[in-house]
């Protein structure tokens, strides 16, 4: 974004500024729910996470299989059967996780 934005900050500012809004948010939440509620909040946060990761992992494994995108770099068929196969497990996993909380 430096180099897009033409704005510039120190490395040491840059990094205290990320990691300062990265906290914040886990702070707030900390002071409104209660110390004792973090381990819920942490299982919380993974569970989002592992949801998310379909939207990663399903784009990623069909931009690298494309040849027109990737040219000499594009998956080999058994990386792209692979990779397949592992972005199926994660979406049945994910499947699975909502039906067991939808259920309990």
């Amino acid at each position: 974004m430096e180099g897009f934005l033409q704005f510039r900050l120190p490395s040491w500012l840059r990094r205290l500024v990320t990691r300062l809004l990265a906290i914040i948010p886990a702070l707030i939440t900390i002071i409104i729910f209660g110390e004792h509620s973090t381990s819920r909040l942490i299982v919380l946060s993974q569970v989002i996470l592992s949801l998310q990761l379909p939207f990663a992992v399903i784009p990623l494994v069909m931009f690298t299989s494309n040849r027109r995108l990737m040219g000499e770099f594009v998956n080999p068929l058994w990386l792209k059967s692979l990779a397949w196969g592992v972005a199926t497990v994660i979406v049945g996993l994910n499947v699975w996780l909502l039906l067991q909380s939808i259920l309990s």
